[in-house]
């Protein structure tokens, strides 16, 4: 079963749907103004694999206009694997995995993994945005002070600009705004469970199969979707929207 929680668009605070207009649009102007390339933009994110094809990502939702109040049980103690991925047009760095619940120091060790990854490209762009969603141990000074050190100013990150005064602030209440919310996790379900795998080495090894067969341009496609989110969003005045093809 695919696992979701059912949330009406009048549950998201008039204060974040503002946000969600204001980001889309500062964007939306950089990019005719500035010709700033999405690109260049490394979307981060995690979700947990389980064993039993529990796929837990907490920002999945099926929007509706009402709220039917429903929730989806499931096993408190299943073994599972976080992996911690970045889409962007060119590739996907990791999966990088865990086993413990993510802190504030375990995921700056994934950080810094995926900085000396990134830093070894050959096809780097000569200008790199970094975007994290609002995960609690991800929003800490001590991450932030890490994001500042490499990447400055371009930075995408709920409250970062409050701890740094540089960088944008991811907008909350965004999943249909984020490639591994509306592309990445969804496709892995699909196929990383398809051996039935037994062991949580078997799970990582499946999910990081998958993440390497995907295409450039998939993820091309992937990116472009993003923008078409954007105009969708304007065209909403920040409220969420139907899912959009990719």
């Amino acid at each position: 079963m695919f696992p979701y929680k059912i949330q009406s668009h009048q549950d998201i605070p008039i204060k974040a749907v503002r946000q969600r207009f204001d980001f889309a649009n500062d964007i939306l102007t950089m990019i005719g103004n500035e010709g700033f390339d999405v690109g260049c933009i490394l979307f981060t994110d995690e979700a947990h694999f389980h064993l039993n094809r529990f796929v837990n990502k907490q920002n999945w939702r099926f929007w509706g206009s009402e709220n039917p109040h429903l929730c989806e049980e499931k096993p408190l103690h299943s073994p599972k694997v976080t992996a911690w991925v970045e889409v962007c047009s060119r590739n996907i760095i990791g999966p990088f995995f865990m086993r413990e619940t993510i802190s504030s120091e375990s995921y700056i060790t994934i950080l810094e993994q995926f900085v000396s990854t990134q830093l070894a490209l050959e096809d780097r762009p000569s200008i790199e945005w970094f975007m994290q969603a609002g995960a609690r141990p991800l929003c800490t000074e001590m991450v932030f002070h890490f994001l500042d050190e490499y990447f400055g100013n371009r930075v995408i990150a709920l409250d970062y600009p409050k701890f740094t005064g540089t960088g944008m602030d991811w907008p909350p209440y965004s999943p249909d705004l984020t490639p591994c919310d509306y592309f990445l996790w969804g496709a892995l379900k699909d196929t990383v469970y398809g051996n039935h795998p037994s062991t949580l080495d078997e799970l990582e090894s499946a999910i990081c199969v998958t993440c390497y067969s995907i295409s450039v341009e998939t993820l091309k496609d992937v990116i472009s979707n993003f923008i078409l989110r954007l105009r969708h969003l304007i065209f909403s005045n920040g409220e969420h929207f139907e899912n959009i093809v990719v």
